[in-house]
């Protein structure tokens, strides 16, 4: 269960979220819809505990911060291009895979399952902005 209380933050005068307070059933789909500027991301990013602002968001009673594995418990993609651009696909996930302790042999199955079978070898530098949407899914997906 994801429940997310109070999250609040503003730039300056401006407030891009104000007092949101939401749950997340297990096993449900749940997506942010808005214009652009709406605070769709900078909602994400206070769900990780990424920029500085008020609430709290828990994952199963557990702040982001204080998973003792989070990406096995946690998947999001906050950018289009969230890899290092010269190093391969295949390598970026399996990077990611080691450091959380995540079976080697889950990045095949994620590069499957987004898709990018025929250009795990491929640099994302050369990806267009749907192949590192794709790579960027396949990362929230690993754990």
């Amino acid at each position: 269960m994801i429940q997310a209380r109070g999250l609040s933050k503003t730039f300056g005068n401006k407030a891009a979220v104000r007092g949101l307070s939401f749950d997340v059933a297990p096993g449900s789909v749940t997506g942010f819809l808005g214009p652009n500027g709406a605070g769709k991301s900078t909602t994400m990013r206070l769900m990780l505990g990424l920029d500085n602002g008020e609430g709290v968001t828990t994952y199963d009673g557990v702040p982001y911060r204080d998973l003792k594995a989070p990406l096995r418990h946690v998947g999001s993609v906050l950018d289009a291009k969230p890899f290092h651009p010269t190093r391969k696909a295949v390598n970026h996930l399996r990077m990611l895979a080691i450091s959380n302790d995540i079976p080697t042999t889950r990045v095949t199955d994620v590069i499957n399952i987004v898709g990018l079978g025929d250009v795990t070898n491929a640099k994302p530098k050369t990806f267009s902005l749907g192949m590192g949407q794709r790579l960027g899914i396949a990362t929230a997906l690993l754990g």
